[in-house]
């Protein structure tokens, strides 16, 4: 049996979380497992204070505890795909809004999802997992976790206006992170987000006076699309897979 031991930071606690925190929200704090897994961990008995099995995710730890969490299964059982999505499919599993994603990868996985969306009309490059960590790494609050598209529109596209793109667009009333543009030709271009509002390349795009015609995921961190045929998938290799867990 591996185990894993965790000794409470008696000044990270005292600077940040007033001496006392849930269970599930320490072990997710410690990017060991989404809160969701902590949760199912703590109740299957894996979660022990000073000594005694804790099945309570509620229960409270202060920094004088000692955590022990057993990470053997919890490690073994992770799954990491990436996936082409073609155009017509939809993140669901709504058959009235489109094709659902989760066809492309039937009777092969059980118990993963997909981390973040692509809308309907866009294709390319998403992930799908069982890890929590993994998956808050590159949506979660806060992240800084590259997504890069390839963007076609519908007619050519001055400087300026890309330079709005990279600076100068707000949606929903909040300025948005810097992006990186980089051009191709008259109409299409590269984009770098650092972060995924609904439907946000799009509406972009609208802001500046563009309407998307092609909108394409190619990579996320240091997970690239490449060759992968539309509608195919494949598990990652170690080195995609610490591309996002070791940031």
């Amino acid at each position: 049996m591996l185990i894993y031991i965790i000794y409470i930071n008696k000044q990270y606690y005292r600077k940040n979380l007033k001496n006392i925190m849930r269970l599930n929200k320490y072990i997710a704090s410690m990017n060991i497992a989404s809160r969701r897994e902590a949760d199912k961990l703590i109740q299957n008995g894996k979660v022990k204070i000073n000594g005694m099995i804790i099945t309570n995710p509620a229960v409270q730890v202060s920094e004088n505890d000692k955590v022990e969490y057993d990470i053997k299964d919890h490690k073994e059982n992770k799954i990491y795909i990436k996936l082409n999505k073609p155009i017509g499919y939809v993140v669901s599993n709504n058959k009235e809004e489109g094709k659902p994603i989760y066809s492309l990868i039937k009777n092969k996985f059980d118990n993963i999802y997909p981390v973040g969306r692509l809308d309907k009309d866009s294709n390319g490059l998403i992930l799908f997992t069982n890890d929590g960590v993994f998956s808050r790494k590159i949506i979660g609050e806060n992240t800084n976790c590259e997504k890069e598209y390839y963007v076609k529109v519908n007619d050519d596209v001055p400087d300026g206006a890309l330079k709005k793109l990279e600076y100068g667009i707000s949606l929903d009333g909040h300025k948005l992170k810097p992006a990186k543009v980089k051009r191709i030709n008259k109409n299409s271009f590269y984009i770098t987000l650092i972060e995924g509002r609904n439907r946000q390349i799009r509406r972009m795009c609208q802001k500046i006076g563009f309407e998307v015609i092609i909108l394409k995921r190619l990579r996320i961190a240091g997970i690239l699309l490449n060759e992968l045929k539309e509608g195919c998938f494949q598990c990652l290799t170690k080195d995609e897979i610490n591309s996002i867990l070791k940031k």
